[in-house]
């Protein structure tokens, strides 16, 4: 009877540590693979798969710039302890707008102490642009910067900062052809 007791007690016992693995966090939220943790966010969203056309390491930090039928976005992923990774933020997508050159958005996460990510991204409609342009300033009376990045075949384009380093004003978002000339600018603040 004690043998055939023990056992069913190591069976109840090995069941309730299979639940409790199965629910913790560090399975279902935590990842061994940055990708594994941008499609949980995906799914968690209702969003996607999206087509990632660029990934971008900021540190401890993924970006995933990506397609979904007629949206885009760039997904965050942070890494937890060295080892897992977890869903970061901005998820959801924007709508492309074809009427318009560019189609943009922004985000910003404080990933930590040291870090808070800003993001300007978008998608580029107009065949004639080659480089978007974003032209900031630190704080009042200081030179305007501009920023530059040059379209991929994705067309995409991603601008990224540490807000607590460099803490921008935006001020004007442009799209130039070939040539160097304007052909889409969008004041922003």
């Amino acid at each position: 009877m004690s043998k055939k007791r023990l056992s069913i007690e190591w069976v109840i016992a090995i069941v309730l540590l299979f639940f409790a693995v199965k629910e913790s966090p560090y399975f279902n939220y935590y990842h061994l693979s940055p990708l594994a943790a941008h499609e949980q966010s995906e799914r968690t969203y209702h969003y996607g798969p999206s087509n990632i056309v660029e990934s971008i390491d900021v540190g401890d930090v993924r970006l995933y710039m990506g397609t979904y039928k007629e949206w885009f976005s760039v997904n965050s992923v942070e890494k937890h302890a060295g080892v897992f990774w977890r869903p970061g933020s901005h998820v959801g997508g924007t709508e492309i707008d074809k009427n318009q050159a560019i189609s943009y958005s922004w985000s910003g996460s404080t990933i930590n102490d040291d870090l808070m990510l800003m993001k300007i991204y978008g998608v580029v409609t107009n065949p004639n642009i080659v480089e978007v342009q974003l032209d900031v300033m630190e704080g009042s009376g200081n030179p305007v910067q501009t920023l530059s990045y040059p379209l991929k075949d994705h067309r995409m384009f991603l601008f990224y900062w540490n807000e607590l380093e460099n803490p921008y004003k935006w001020l004007f978002l442009r799209g130039v052809d070939k040539t160097g000339n304007t052909v889409y600018e969008h004041e922003l603040s």
